[in-house]
């Protein structure tokens, strides 16, 4: 190939990139809200995402964009500092940290309001949390809550083990001790809150739980003889939303029950997962309350 050849090439790729920066420039100058600084005339904010959001249902997105856009469409317990992105209150206006670090206990607001002007109370974090957690919608950002008690439990279907006379199997009595775990003794539970029969039942020692479904017990039970003993003839009992470790104290005060302490949880609560949702909204348009 010749010299003139080559560089006639080189121009010639060179116009085409230059002509299609060009038009790409000019079709984005001339959108209607590309490069524009000044305030529109409508009372309306328009926020480019990047992308199509999966959903705009808290419980479901796993991406970026989306949590862009569901952070400043939903209110969380906490939000997020603009600056040093350490928790500061939302609907929370402030919080007590309790039993070693493994309970927190949040005081909200009394203005906090839902778009249609319903109250925000702690019965709808309490829906959200077990909402989000139900396995039949398969969120996959349920993890995250897993240190809230019986919260991977719940989430996985597995099952308590009860016995003949009522009691249920205790997961200490088959696991090697856990420094990490929430204390144990009475004193300091009962010095920490309301005392409620919620919170009794979530200071008491964590219950065994099982695999839900038969193949998958069994499976366990195969490599483990003193388990597989210990839960012959007794009963499975499914684990309920009602057994997660959360509380509505009243109205405006909302309890959150670890498996252990965990310093950054309380970070973890300004995510979209973790963000108030209507039920009523919820429970007359399904699954599609978002469209």
């Amino acid at each position: 190939m010749s010299v003139t050849c080559s560089r006639q090439i080189r121009v010639g790729i060179t116009i085409i990139a230059l002509s299609s920066f060009l038009i790409s420039c000019s079709t984005s100058a001339t959108s209607r809200y590309y490069g524009r600084t000044e305030a529109p005339k409508e009372n309306v904010l328009r926020y480019i995402s990047g992308s199509e959001p999966e959903s705009l249902d808290p419980g479901i997105p796993t991406g970026q964009p989306e949590a862009r856009v569901l952070m400043a469409l939903y209110d969380g317990l906490v939000e997020y500092h603009p600056k040093t992105m350490e928790p500061i209150p939302g609907i929370a206006k402030s919080w007590e940290v309790g039993s070693g670090g493994s309970e927190y206990i949040f005081h909200l607001r009394n203005d906090a309001t839902f778009s249609n002007g319903d109250p925000i109370t702690a019965k709808d974090f309490v829906y959200t949390f077990r909402r989000n957690l139900n396995p039949e919608l398969a969120a996959l950002n349920a993890y995250l809550s897993y240190y809230i008690k019986y919260a991977e439990a719940y989430n996985a279907g597995k099952q308590f083990v009860k016995t003949a006379d009522g009691t249920f199997l205790l997961k200490k009595d088959f696991e090697a001790p856990n420094p990490d775990a929430a204390p144990d003794t009475a004193e300091e539970k009962d010095n920490f809150g309301a005392d409620t029969e919620t919170h009794r039942f979530l200071d008491a020692p964590e219950r065994l739980t099982v695999p839900g479904t038969e193949k998958e017990r069994n499976a366990l039970f195969e490599k483990d003889a003193k388990l597989k003993a210990a839960v012959a003839g007794k009963e499975f009992v499914p684990v309920k939303a009602e057994d997660l470790g959360v509380e509505a104290i009243d109205d405006h005060t909302f309890r959150i029950k670890l498996i252990q302490p965990a310093p950054f949880f309380l970070g973890l609560l300004g995510h979209q997962f973790f963000r108030v949702i209507h039920q009523g909204t919820i429970e007359k348009f399904g699954r599609d309350w978002v469209k």
